[in-house]
């Protein structure tokens, strides 16, 4: 993974040309309003999984949203570090041509697709009981063992298709869809209020992938940013932005309506 170059071959002169550069002391930053943004990021994930967990009230629903949020918190900090943060010495310190990925990056993504799974896990037994349960939660986690496994061979080997994260929207995106399937098919049977709240988390996540990748293939990153003399605000930034207002709403909307199905036995 350490031969794997930045694409297209990128000098640490021209990283810093590409986006905003700072230096304290001896060290370079980068991104700062990015670094900002994801670190906000992180914090809120992990004060979001603190409040499920402090109501949890042995709703099992709610404690698999505990682990989702947790464990995205954990991927943001890692990713808001490569990223953006240090992006430049982890990845062009030293170093004649920067590399593509770094290993935080890696972590970053295997922790993504553990926390979806988590989340997917938290639906299942908000809305669902018996086989049909059983089934969405063996898939979850057959999900994100196979996502890890080929993200761990893909880093060791250095394969870029592997660890690239088209690959985790590929893993990710059946788990959303049965979360609005789920919540969709639970609001038609019982028109309940927790139904409604998870149908609305499913489409605002969605808009958010949806804003994200729109950005990203505009090219509006660098058109904002203009070889520097513009504004720097990049594709991921849009996803920071929209991911703290998903937080946001899961605290403010779904947490305390999440609760196990009623006619469940375990």
């Amino acid at each position: 993974m350490n031969e794997l170059l930045f694409d297209p071959p990128t000098t640490p002169e021209q990283w810093c040309e590409i986006q905003p550069c700072f230096e304290i002391g001896s060290v370079t930053f980068t991104q700062p309003l990015g670094s900002i943004l994801v670190y906000l990021l992180a914090l809120i994930w992990i004060a979001g999984g603190v409040y499920f967990w402090r109501i949890r009230d042995g709703q099992r629903s709610r404690e698999w949203m505990v682990l989702a949020l947790v464990l995205g918190g954990i991927g943001a900090g890692l990713a808001g570090t490569s990223y953006q943060f240090l992006g430049y010495e982890l990845k062009c310190a030293d170093r004649s041509l920067c590399l593509w990925t770094h290993w935080f990056e890696v972590a970053y993504m295997m922790l993504q697709a553990a926390s979806a799974s988590a989340m997917l896990i938290a639906v299942a037994y908000a809305c669902t009981t018996g086989a049909l349960r059983l089934w969405l939660v063996i898939y979850a986690v057959a999900n994100s063992v196979a996502y890890i496994a080929l993200a761990t061979y893909g880093a060791a080997t250095g394969t870029r298709a592997l660890i690239s994260f088209e690959l985790l929207m590929v893993f990710a995106a059946p788990g959303l869809l049965l979360i609005l399937v789920i919540a969709v098919t639970r609001w038609f049977r019982d028109r309940d209020s927790m139904a409604l709240a998870l149908i609305g988390a499913g489409v605002w996540l969605t808009v958010t992938v949806a804003a994200y990748s729109a950005y990203l293939a505009a090219g509006l990153t660098a058109s904002l940013w203009d070889g520097g003399d513009g504004f720097y605000f990049s594709e991921n930034d849009v996803l920071h932005v929209g991911m703290i207002l998903f937080i946001a709403y899961l605290v403010a909307v779904v947490a305390n309506r999440l609760r196990d199905n009623a006619t469940s036995a375990g």
